[in-house]
């Protein structure tokens, strides 16, 4: 539009003639230097005008640069405090809305820039505590988090694995937080709230095997066992946070695809997928010290214990890759590693060998040759 306008009022310079002026002037018997001086003023106003419009259509724009991130970044946050409210009420539908809470930002960040979507993380709190009260700054601030870092990644252009390392970091941290914050309101730990209610309902569950004349052996051995999830809170806090941000980088893709006009990385196939071997001497290192007999509760058993379920889920994942990797080298249809993946979680023990053979001695280099 500003183009035209300049266009037209261009136009009496490009093709105004110096001679029909004279012609025209000479009507009203005016002298040359008078002449010359109404001609010259007309011109100097004409370009004053068309400065104007340049101006004008360059603050315009500039305005535009400015008003746009606000009306995104209000519209997302609108985004976000209707999924966060079907969350939190809508029992069945919030298990799916609950993933894609931290795709508004995602998209602000991607969009706009960090800047952009810090301000939107206020707004959004703000909105949050409003409607739902203190709670919601819990959800708020662990989706957020994870959400900015992802977008922010993929703002820098870096790769899917990239992205996923980021927001698992940073979805971690937004739960320890909400973790330890949760033992300084309430005074205890949550853990040890749960394994209270665990307990007795183990032993209602025990008394009345007894009152049948059942055997209790097997409730008695199965609260031993439970009674060591207090000590892997931290492995709970860092599936939920891989888990979580994989789901919402999956989500994210697509809608950044139609919506963001940007097309973000992807991963490579599973079949590719491949740790360090140096995962596998931390493993065997970590299964020797459990082995030798840790007093437990202590921080040493603490930490070998969830060092050791974090490598087993990730060794896990490597075994699965040399199943995917077979089917794809026998030309099978995809049904049939996705049934073997999920026949994998009944036999997790068989795959974590699959996955230890594949670190150690390179099975799908072998499987190629």
């Amino acid at each position: 539009m500003g183009s035209n306008i300049l266009w037209i009022l261009e136009g009496p310079l490009r093709f105004t003639d110096p001679a029909a002026v004279g012609r025209s002037s000479s009507r009203f018997n005016l002298s040359s230097e008078h002449k010359d001086r109404v001609q010259m003023k007309g011109l100097q106003r004409l370009s004053d005008l068309i400065a104007y419009f340049r101006f004008t259509e360059k603050e315009l724009m500039m305005k535009n640069r400015a008003v746009v991130p606000l009306v995104e970044g209000a519209a997302l946050a609108a985004v976000f405090a209707v999924l966060f409210l079907v969350t939190m009420y809508v029992p069945v539908v919030g298990v799916i809305t609950l993933w894609a809470l931290p795709v508004p930002f995602i998209l602000m960040v991607v969009r706009n820039g960090l800047k952009s979507g810090l301000v939107m993380w206020a707004v959004t709190i703000v909105i949050g505590v409003l409607t739902a009260g203190i709670p919601s700054f819990a959800f708020t601030l662990v989706f957020s988090l994870g959400g900015l870092t992802a977008g922010y990644l993929y703002y820098l252009r870096k790769s899917a694995l990239a992205v996923l390392l980021g927001s698992t970091i940073a979805y971690v941290v937004g739960l320890v937080i909400i973790f330890i914050s949760s033992i300084l309101l309430i005074g205890q730990n949550p853990a040890d709230l749960s394994m209270e209610m665990m307990n007795q309902s183990f032993q209602q569950a025990e008394s009345m095997a007894k009152a049948l004349g059942g055997n209790s052996d097997q409730i008695a051995q199965a609260r031993e066992q439970i009674s060591l999830i207090r000590y892997l809170i931290p492995t709970v806090l860092v599936l939920m946070g891989a888990v979580i941000a994989l789901i919402s980088q999956l989500i994210s893709v697509p809608i950044l695809k139609r919506v963001g006009n940007f097309h973000p990385p992807v991963f490579p196939p599973i079949r590719e997928w491949s740790f360090p071997k140096s995962f596998l001497w931390y493993y065997l290192v970590v299964t020797i010290v459990m082995m030798v007999g840790l007093e437990e509760g202590s921080a040493v058993f603490v930490a070998s214990i969830n060092v050791y379920l974090i490598l087993n889920a990730l060794i896990f994942v490597q075994g699965l890759a040399v199943i995917y990797f077979f089917s794809h080298q026998k030309g099978w249809p995809i049904v049939v590693p996705i049934l073997l993946t999920v026949l994998g979680f009944a036999l997790t023990s068989f795959i974590v060998i699959i996955g230890i053979i594949d670190l150690g001695f390179e099975l799908r280099r072998r499987m190629k040759s």
